[in-house]
């Protein structure tokens, strides 16, 4: 059920493709700080800079954690966390 599921959300062509610059690094030190509380690590604060820098809607992960610094940058967490 959960391959189905995640197959048709990521067969609609929705792909972007995001470069590692300095920039995505700078968001991702400005997410670390601002989610101290929340315990966001270094490379879920990569995933989710690159995935503001495209300004994509929705995020896949199954990480609880990285689910929900998603929802708190305003995007989608797919599964739902």
């Amino acid at each position: 059920a959960l391959h189905t599921a995640l197959s048709d959300v990521l067969s609609d062509n929705s792909y972007r493709h995001a470069e590692l610059g300095p920039g995505v690094h700078r968001e991702a030190e400005r997410l670390l700080v601002g989610f101290t509380g929340r315990l966001l690590r270094a490379a879920d604060a990569l995933h989710l800079a690159l995935a503001l820098s495209v300004n994509a809607r929705t995020l896949v992960t199954f990480d609880r954690r990285l689910a929900e610094g998603v929802q708190l940058a305003g995007l989608n967490a797919f599964p739902a966390a």
